[in-house]
């Protein structure tokens, strides 16, 4: 008798949560693989010099960083899917020279939308004066800023300030 009565209790709790989802209430933690543009685009006024842009390739090596650190996301041409985490580079500092020219530091923005419903939204700082070269230090400050977004994607919120922005 006990079973019977444990699985109406899971079925009508199941039948809740459908409910709560068809109308928007609630939303499920993983819901569907979260997508990113393999090729994320620059702030207008990001202050990335024509050289930086060139040789260190932020744009492409984002997306990458991302896929590697933050769980469950796929690379695509153009987002389409039911989830997706828009990024824009929106600052970096990086004169040339390396650690001798002094810190550098990278800001992306990101704003996730589920089923074109924004969910959560961030801007992630992150500096460094150590790393091999300036394009070593600015992927040093974007796999900070991908491990930050890991951690915030499992519970986003809206306006997070993440590493350095906090």
């Amino acid at each position: 008798m006990m079973g019977i009565r444990m699985i109406q209790q899971k079925a009508a709790a199941l039948v809740a949560l459908a409910v709560l989802l068809a109308f928007g209430l609630a939303t499920p933690v993983a819901a569907a693989t979260t997508q990113i543009l393999e090729k994320v685009p620059y702030h207008p006024m990001s202050g990335a010099s024509n050289k930086i842009k060139k040789e260190c390739s932020l744009d492409t090596k984002v997306p990458e960083i991302f896929a590697a650190a933050v769980p469950d996301v796929k690379l695509v041409g153009k987002l389409r899917g039911a989830q997706r985490l828009e990024l824009t580079i929106r600052d970096v500092h990086a004169p040339g020279g390396g650690m001798f020219s002094g810190p550098k530091w990278v800001r992306i923005d990101g704003t996730l939308k589920r089923g074109g419903k924004v969910i959560g939204s961030f801007r992630a700082n992150r500096n460094t004066v150590t790393g091999k070269g300036t394009c070593g230090m600015l992927n040093r400050c974007v796999s900070a800023i991908a491990d930050d977004v890991a951690a915030w994607i499992a519970k986003p919120t809206k306006d997070a300030r993440l590493g350095n922005a906090k």
